[in-house]
């Protein structure tokens, strides 16, 4: 039996494990931005606006073609000051759990640089990095939106860049920083893949191999019904239009693929497929 705050599946000969930093529960209003709750309430099971979602934080790790892969990092070393987060900073117990020391990482890709996604990039508040043998891939657009004018910034990603900037920075200074734009192939089973709109920078990882295809979707979806209903947005999304192009073409993708979609803020265990109606809708089935 695997460890609390540990899910892993095999892609072809492609380790993906769900590693948690962290789990939080309360009501989650904020996920279905504008939407009456009369219609996203049945969509996800509950007769309450209110009613608490169980909400993990974390990443993956991507290990069977030679390199060890995070995707995503967690709060941090100060995820125990998140208030009634059970388990906080526990990533690197999770990662200890599947025999990988913070050494044997060699690659870090970054969905995005939400404070709850980019935490372990540094291990203390002198901001040594964490993984000190890991080259970090963080999409340009990204970069530089956390790097530019603050007027540019959302309310709530302002409130973010104590935490952001210098982790970016030490990443930058210890030589680690790796940008890129348009798609990126890190091997023949690990592809980048760009979906803007919950922050500028925002992507999505594909792992494929043996057939099987995953899909680690960052924060495209924070909760399976967000593949059906693309419109449904976070309050927190920077480009609502560009988030609803970026949902339409991953669902299609998970849809083709027959993959297997994960997201960082799933429950774990959660894993989802998508399927598409001759209407052209898509429908969504955690497994």
């Amino acid at each position: 039996m695997s460890p609390i705050g540990l899910d892993t599946l095999h892609i072809g000969a492609m380790t993906v494990s769900h590693v948690s930093d962290g789990v939080l529960a309360g009501p989650r209003r904020t996920w279905f931005n504008g939407v009456d709750p009369a219609q996203w309430m049945p969509a996800v099971g509950v007769t309450d606006p209110d009613t608490p979602f169980t909400v993990n934080f974390g990443g993956f790790v991507i290990t069977g073609d030679g390199h060890v892969t995070l995707v995503d990092t967690g709060w941090g070393h100060r995820a125990h000051e998140v208030p009634g987060l059970e388990g906080a900073g526990l990533m690197l117990d999770r990662l200890a759990d599947l025999g990988i020391a913070p050494g044997d990482v060699d690659r870090i890709v970054q969905s995005h640089l939400h404070a709850d996604h980019c935490g372990w990039l540094v291990e203390d508040d002198e901001h040594t990095p964490t993984f000190p043998n890991a080259t970090v891939y963080i999409h340009d657009q990204e970069v530089a939106y956390w790097s530019g004018d603050e007027v540019d910034l959302i309310e709530a990603n302002r409130k973010m860049l104590p935490t952001v900037r210098p982790r970016v920075e030490a990443v930058r200074s210890a030589g680690a920083l790796r940008t890129y734009s348009g798609e990126l192939a890190l091997s023949d089973a690990v592809t980048i893949v760009p979906t803007p709109g919950h922050t500028p920078g925002h992507v999505c990882v594909m792992v494929a191999s043996g057939g099987r295809t995953a899909l680690l979707v960052g924060d495209l979806a924070h909760h399976p019904t967000h593949l059906e209903h693309h419109h449904w947005l976070p309050v927190i999304d920077h480009s609502p239009e560009q988030s609803v192009l970026s949902r339409g073409r991953i669902a299609e993708l998970a849809a083709e693929s027959k993959a297997v979609v994960l997201a960082p803020h799933f429950p774990i265990p959660t894993r989802v497929e998508v399927g598409r109606a001759p209407d052209g809708s898509f429908h969504s089935e955690v497994n």
